[in-house]
Order: C-alpha cells, then sequence, then structure tokens
C-alpha cells in the first residue's frame, strides 16, 4: 500500500497564480559547519541587532528519505501537473540553482524509488515577545511564502542536533497548534531512537488528545519496528477514544508485516468496539488476502451487530472488486436482517453488473417486507436503463401497495421522462386510490417542478374526489406560479 504523508504538509491550492513575488530578503550563517546551537543563537543575536520589527524566520535543513516524485510543502495543480507557487524556488533562493518540477498528480505515473530530498524546516518568531509562531517545512524544489519577512538561513542540519532543538522548542512552547506543528516537523527526521522517544513521550503525556494524536500518527511514519508496540498498547489502553483511533491508522500506515498482526488483534478484540471497527476499516484499506478471510470471519460468527454492519461496509473498500462475491454472499444468505440490509444498500452503490438481478430478486420476493424495500432503494441507486426498467416492472406487479408506493416514490428521484410517465399513468389510471395518491406526491418530487403539470391535471379533472384533494394539496405546497395559478381557478370555479 502506497505511504502517504497527509495533513497540512500536502496544502493543494487549486487557485490562480499570485503575481509574482517581492524579492526575499535572506541572510546566510558564515560558516554552516558549526554546532547547530551556535548557529542559533547567531541567528537569534542577528534578530536582537536588526530589531525585526514585524518579525523574522530562521531556517535550516535535514536530509529525508522520501519518493522520488513527491513533495512536501505548498503547491498549485493545473491541467493535472504539480506547480510550485510564485517566486523563487529554495534551490534558487540558496543556492542559484534551479530544481525542475514537472510532478503529476495522477498516481499512475509517480515513481515508487526512494531518493534522500533536502526538506526545509522554517521557524517564525513574533518579535512582540520572541516566541516562536509557525513552522514550515518544505522540499527545495518548492518556493515558500515568507510573508515578507526576513529569513536567516543556517544551512544543513544532522537529524540529531535538530531534535534537540525541537525537543527544547516543544519544552518552551504553551499553544496547542504550534506543538502540533513541532511533532510534524519531528516526525520528518528518519528513523532513530531519540526521534521515537520524543514522539512517544508527548503520546504518553497529559497533553491534550489533538497534540497526542499528531505524535501517534508520526510514529505511524518511517516503519521503525520499535514504534510498533507503543502504538498497539496506545491503541489498546489510552483514556481517550480518539487517540486510540489514531493509533490504529497510524499502524495502518506502516508497511511491516508485524503491524497487520496487530491490526488483526485489534480487530478481534469486541470489547473495544471503535477501535475493532477501526482495525477492520484499515485492514480493508489494505487489502491483504488475510484481510478479506477476517471480514468473512466476523461477518459469519460476530455477535456484535453493529461490528458486523462496520464489516459490511469495509468489505466495500477492498480493492479490486474484492467485496463484490462477499457481498452477493451477504445479500443471499446471512442470517441477521439487518445485515443484510447493509449489503443489499452497499451491492446497490457498487454498480456491480451482477447486482441488478440480484437486486430485483429481492425487491420482488424477499419475505420481509425492510429487505424488499431495500431492494428497491438499492435498484434506484443503480445507473443505467436496465435499473430503471426493473424499477417500473416492479411498479406495476399487482397486489404488493407497499412496494409499489416505495418504487413510485424513487422513480420520481430519477426524473426522466419514463419515470414521469408512469407516475401521471398511475395517478390517472391505477384501481388503488393509496397508490394514485402516492403518485401524486411522487409527482412532487420531480426536480424543477416537472410535476406541476400534471399535478395541475388531477386536480382539476381526477373522477376520485380524494385524490383531487391530494392534489390541491400538494399544489398548495408549491411555490410554483402555475400551482399559484391554477388554485386560484380552483377557487373561483373555473
Amino acid at each position: 500500500m502506497q505511504r502517504r504523508i497527509i495533513g497540512r504538509l500536502m496544502l493543494l491550492f487549486v487557485a490562480a497564480l499570485l503575481p509574482l513575488a517581492y524579492a526575499q530578503e535572506v541572510t546566510f550563517h558564515p560558516d554552516s559547519t558549526q554546532p547547530l546551537n551556535q548557529r542559533w543563537e547567531w541567528a537569534k543575536s542577528q534578530a536582537r541587532q536588526t530589531q525585526f520589527k514585524k518579525g523574522y524566520w530562521i531556517g535550516y535543513s535535514i536530509k529525508r528519505l522520501m519518493g522520488e516524485n513527491s513533495t512536501i510543502g505548498s503547491m498549485h495543480i493545473r491541467n493535472g501537473r504539480v506547480l510550485r507557487g510564485p517566486g523563487k524556488s529554495l534551490s534558487e533562493l540558496f543556492y542559484g540553482v534551479e530544481m525542475p518540477l514537472n510532478l503529476s498528480s495522477s498516481s499512475k505515473e509517480k515513481s515508487e524509488r526512494k531518493i534522500v530530498k533536502d526538506v526545509g524546516l522554517f521557524y517564525l518568531f513574533d518579535p512582540r515577545d520572541n516566541k516562536l509562531a509557525e513552522i514550515k517545512e518544505s522540499t527545495f524544489e518548492l518556493s515558500v511564502d515568507f510573508d515578507g519577512l526576513p529569513l536567516l538561513w543556517l544551512g544543513p542540519v544532522q537529524d540529531e542536533p535538530s531534535l534537540v532543538l525541537l525537543e527544547r522548542l516543544y519544552r518552551e512552547t504553551a499553544a496547542h497548534k504550534t506543538k502540533e506543528q513541532l511533532i510534524s516537523a519531528a516526525g520528518l527526521h528518519g528513523q532513530s531512537t531519540q526521534r521515537r522517544a520524543f514522539l512517544a513521550s508527548i503520546l504518553t503525556s497529559n497533553e491534550a488528545n489533538e497534540v497526542r494524536k499528531q505524535a501517534a500518527f508520526w510514529l505511524g511514519q518511517n516503519d521503525d519496528p520499535a514504534s510498533l508496540p507503543i502504538l498497539k498498547n496506545t491503541a489498546l489502553l489510552d483514556r481517550a477514544l480518539a487517540v486510540r483511533k489514531q493509533a490504529v491508522f497510524a499502524m495502518s500506515q506502516m508497511s511491516l508485516a508485524a503491524a497487520e498482526d496487530a491490526l488483526f488483534t485489534l480487530a478481534q478484540n469486541e470489547k473495544d468496539r471503535e477501535v475493532c471497527k477501526e482495525a477492520i476499516f484499515w485492514l480493508a484499506q489494505k487489502g491483504s488476502p488475510r484481510a478479506s478471510t477476517l471480514l468473512r470471519e466476523i461477518l459469519a460468527k460476530s455477535t456484535d451487530t453493529d461490528i458486523q454492519k462496520h464489516a459490511v461496509f469495509a468489505v466495500t473498500q477492498l480493492p479490486d472488486k474484492q467485496g463484490a462475491t462477499i457481498l452477493i454472499e451477504l445479500v443471499e444468505k446471512h442470517g441477521k436482517t439487518a445485515v443484510r440490509k447493509e449489503a443489499i444498500f452497499w451491492l446497490g452503490q457498487s454498480q456491480e453488473p451482477r447486482a441488478l438481478e440480484i437486486l430485483q430478486r429481492i425487491a420482488a420476493n424477499a419475505g420481509e417486507a425492510e429487505l424488499r424495500k431495500q431492494g428497491v432503494f438499492a435498484l434506484s441507486q443503480m445507473r443505467g436503463s436496465e435499473a430503471e426498467e426493473a424499477l417500473i416492472k416492479l411498479a406495476q406487479r399487482p397486489d404488493d401497495r407497499e412496494i409499489n408506493k416505495e418504487v413510485l416514490f424513487w422513480l420520481a428521484q430519477r426524473a426522466s421522462d419514463r419515470a414521469l410517465a408512469l407516475l401521471k399513468d398511475t395517478a390517472e389510471k391505477n384501481p388503488d386510490a393509496e397508490l394514485q395518491k402516492q403518485a401524486v406526491f411522487a409527482l412532487t418530487q420531480l426536480q424543477h417542478n416537472e410535476g406541476i403539470p400534471a399535478l395541475i391535471d388531477i386536480a382539476q379533472k381526477h373522477s376520485n374526489p380524494r385524490v383531487r384533494k391530494e392534489a390541491i394539496f400538494w399544489l398548495g405546497q408549491s411555490d410554483d406560479s402555475r400551482a399559484t395559478a391554477a388554485l386560484v381557478r380552483l377557487v373561483r370555479g373555473e
């Protein structure tokens, strides 16, 4: 499963390019071989001497192993191509060398090859209190908007001193948003004991749940085997459900076989229903043969109907339409009505060609009325003329009033010429007054008030006073001028 770096790191702005940016002010550290703490103090000294009134940025770069065609930072997408924002790229800004950027937003064109890239970390300080206000990250082929503020550039930095700095800044920070940004910056560093220990200490702390969730997410990146037991323990025992669920997601992002094993364990632990459901969902996303087998087992043996219904949805997430066969089996054979209904619904959503005949049969012949109604609804969700033909045939079946009424309603939602003709014919000619009234109501559901002329005709001419009354009522509910004029004529006896 392709790894995904999500959240604020991938900000996709689909917009016109902004006007050309100002020339960015950059002050370079004179000796990038110095320890980071010395370079950092140099930047702070420069800021004090210059007295930047609106704020300033301090930046440096770390190395990160990442996808050849992946980026971190702000970008535009135009005609399927990834473009950087206005201004110079970081590469040109710092080294005077332009890096090519010719990436596709299509996953089919993305290379799986991993390479080491420079990632810039930029820290914004507020001059009013000299406290950290914001962090931005970006790979060097992209540009960064520094909001017109000066940048003090320290050059490349190793992971260890960078993490030491981040831990210190974290301890000095009170704002939750800034803490989350610091955690993200730490997460971008390579796999190490130091990185893991920092993130784990936050995860197991008394911090706010949103902050701890961020730590859980980043522990799931980099495929660190030593992070897995931390995440599993969090998923099992943490005090906050939101954090437990985030730990499950974090494990789902790991490509380790042991991570899938942990998800299997959690998916079978029905004592924590919500975590169980989360594990089921993400196992389905991974799509291994083992996941399919587990879903079948849960659907067959679980005593928790809510979990089984969630497993039905998870089946729909299996890749390569693996779930269609399982859905059909559930629709045909499952012993619980609630589970069968869920399967019927998702079978209709699947647009699986085999679904049409099965749903027709369910709608016409299933013993329980709620299953037949669900079959009608599922048919109404299928595209194509064959599905509409199936609904029309169901609407014309004798001696099944409740199903006929259901079909009339959902045919109106399709709003086709054939549906309109059937509704008018039913309202005018069907011998069952209840079905006639349902057809009148269904006419009100047509888009763009297309049923108004038929309603007016029924209100004026129908032979059954009850049906005329129904049409008059619904005309009164309409704000269509034709309906108002028709009601005025009826009142005047015209």
